[in-house]
């Protein structure tokens, strides 16, 4: 088993000895190695490739742009090590759009609507959903705040016919 060494490439953000540990997503049954990296997503080459049933070789490398790819060591699912081309997440979206296929549209909706979110979510305990409160005059009600929107209790729905509509809610 080839060991990681100083002389690997990788990115200014990971250190050359540095193993990555990816959060794996799985569609359809195939794999999808991600990782953030100074909160940016990036993905593992072959794994995508796989996703899109292309393999992404040459091609993909003359048409990114020389910041959308690094190579780096990762640790795979059995704790071994291994060398692999990651591509950035503008990257990912070129190699869609590069090698065109009906089914990449699906594929980059489940990038950008789960996986991104994801890996973001799990690197930043703030995104996670929080629990406020919502108040009308003297009365309160427990939401929660979550991607930008509040989310009421399906059980407390009666209590918010009841609730008195002044100038308009409060968040506290």
């Amino acid at each position: 088993m080839e060991q990681p060494s100083t002389n690997s490439v990788c990115s200014s953000s990971v250190s050359d000895n540095e193993i990555l540990i990816p959060t794996t997503f799985i569609r359809h049954r195939r794999q999808l190695r991600a990782f953030l990296l100074d909160d940016e997503p990036w993905f593992c080459v072959s794994d995508l490739g796989r996703l899109i049933s292309r393999p992404l070789d040459e091609r993909l490398h003359n048409s990114l742009d020389a910041d959308q790819l690094q190579s780096c060591w990762i640790r795979d699912s059995c704790g071994d090590y291994e060398k692999a081309l990651l591509v950035s997440e503008s990257g990912a979206y070129a190699a869609l759009i590069f090698h065109f296929h009906p089914e990449n549209r699906s594929i980059r909706h489940w990038l950008n609507r789960q996986v991104v979110p994801a890996l973001r979510s799990a690197e930043h305990p703030a995104l996670r959903p929080r629990e406020r409160q919502l108040c009308w005059t003297d009365q309160h009600l427990g939401v929660l705040e979550w991607h930008g929107r509040l989310w009421v209790p399906f059980d407390d729905l009666p209590v918010i016919g009841r609730l008195e509509y002044p100038e308009g809610p409060g968040i506290v």
